[in-house]
């Protein structure tokens, strides 16, 4: 037979048992909310992607992977696509700041993730 010390004890022990419980269903719960991020920052990651990747072709890039460029949509990815089909293969930047829309800040994001064909 348990003493009221004894008891009391083990009712002490399941208290701070579920207490513990609690704070580690809370913990994970909140290691799982979804922080706030930029625009800028999913550009970035968008980005990276890219370079992990390889440097993108902008002459052969379907519109998917344009859009995964920084600064880069739906409209502009298709407006690249267009300037391509029209004119042929980019050359150089001053291709690419002849796309309506893209100005040279845009250009400037992208540089570092494309290349015009070259190995």
């Amino acid at each position: 037979m348990k003493t009221h010390l004894q008891k009391r004890i083990e009712g002490i022990l399941w208290v701070a048992a579920a207490v513990l419980i609690l704070l580690t269903v809370l913990r994970l719960a909140s290691m799982n909310r979804t922080p706030a991020v930029s625009l800028a920052a999913v550009e970035t990651a968008e980005a990276a992607e890219t370079e992990a990747a390889g440097l993108l072709n902008i002459n052969a890039a379907t519109a998917e992977e344009l859009e995964a460029l920084p600064g880069i949509g739906p409209v502009l990815a298709e407006r690249i696509i267009a300037w391509r089909e029209e004119n042929g293969p980019f050359t150089g930047e001053e291709d690419v700041l002849d796309v309506q829309g893209i100005g040279q800040a845009t250009y400037e994001k992208i540089a570092p993730y494309i290349n015009f064909g070259e190995e």
